[in-house]
């Protein structure tokens, strides 16, 4: 299974892994696959590599997260590492301080790490997620020993590694929620509250106020409007005061909604008098300059290579990350979209 999960990154990242181990990286997914196989077996290889690199990479990978301010009292005593041993220690978590349980697939959410260098704290938890998924290409039609048709229906059994990290920047006071992809079915919300029941005794996310995200949909728009935006919106929706709701997507992902003078104006005017529901936005990675509105001709922009695929859930207050991308460009985006909630 953590194989699979090994498999299932992105080129470079399974590229990076195998460079680290000092392994062949050439041949097909199933040939990579026996050479790890085989070196687990001979012990070349551990669990505990792979899981640690699977923590690395996942927190940056396909996820929706949830975005803080942090609470208004003092943080003295959380800046203090021996303050938050002590914390830990009350609670009977202090052995993750600084360290790692390399976690598999446990069964419920449970603790695997706790960094603090007195400029941030992380706490990282995994949880197995296990689904089925309707596969049609696999049915199969039969008869019954009577001659009565017989319909199967197939169904593949789905496992992953489901992980939660809550990382506090004791400097900005900011905070995000990260939860990484779930089945259809559980709600984010719900993995949150489950998070934030687990670490409850010894941080209570209650005491931080969610960013209310309906203001970065509505923010973005208008820069993009104005020319100088660093978005290109694929997707907009407006609520109005009284529950109605108007939508507009482009012709293409490659194509803005701007564009359109009716469309246009109806657009704004709504925007005005109404929240934003949902923005479906292409951002660049690397900041405005390469992805700004001046090189948007006629509504349509080329493809870029720093893009980076987002929906702000504003009736949620959660971002989905359509994309996995390095941490570098997670970290960007998401201050970028922090700072138009203000």
């Amino acid at each position: 299974m953590l194989l699979s999960h090994l498999l299932a990154l992105k080129k470079p990242q399974l590229k990076e892994f195998l460079d680290r181990q000092d392994m062949k990286r050439s041949g097909s997914k199933a040939e990579i696959r026996d050479r790890l196989d085989a070196a687990l077996v001979s012990g070349t290889l551990t669990a505990e590599q792979v899981v640690q690199f699977l923590d690395e990479v996942t927190p940056w990978g396909k996820q929706h997260v949830f975005l803080y301010r942090g609470p208004t009292d003092s943080l003295a005593g959380w800046k203090s590492t021996e303050s938050v041993e002590r914390r830990l220690r009350e609670h009977g978590q202090d052995h993750l301080l600084n360290s790692r349980l390399p976690l598999v697939l446990p069964e419920e959410m449970t603790l695997s790490s706790i960094t603090h260098d007195g400029r941030r704290l992380r706490v990282t938890a995994i949880r197995k997620r296990q689904w089925s998924e309707r596969r049609p290409d696999y049915d199969e039609a039969r008869a019954s020993d009577l001659g009565e048709p017989i319909h199967l229906r197939a169904f593949v059994e789905r496992v992953t590694r489901g992980l939660v990290a809550f990382e506090w920047d004791l400097t900005a006071n900011t905070a995000i929620l990260q939860v990484s992809q779930v089945p259809s079915g559980i709600k984010y919300e719900d993995v949150a509250e489950e998070f934030s029941s687990l670490i409850a005794g010894w941080l209570d996310i209650s005491r931080f106020r969610i960013l209310d995200l309906r203001r970065a949909i509505r923010r973005l728009h208008e820069i993009e409007e104005s020319g100088n935006g660093e978005a290109r919106s694929h997707r907009i929706n407006y609520r109005t005061l009284e529950g109605r709701r108007l939508e507009v997507i482009s012709a293409s992902p490659t194509c803005s909604v701007l564009g359109d003078p009716v469309i246009d104006s109806g657009l704004a005017a709504v925007r005005e008098n109404g929240l934003g529901h949902l923005g479906n936005f292409y951002l660049c990675a690397n900041g405005a300059a390469q992805c700004a509105a001046p090189h948007i001709v006629n509504g349509h922009s080329p493809p870029a290579a720093q893009e980076f695929h987002v929906i702000i859930i504003g009736y949620r207050n959660r971002v989905r990350l359509m994309t996995a991308n390095d941490e570098d460009a997670v970290r960007h985006v998401l201050s970028r979209i922090r700072s138009y909630c203000a």
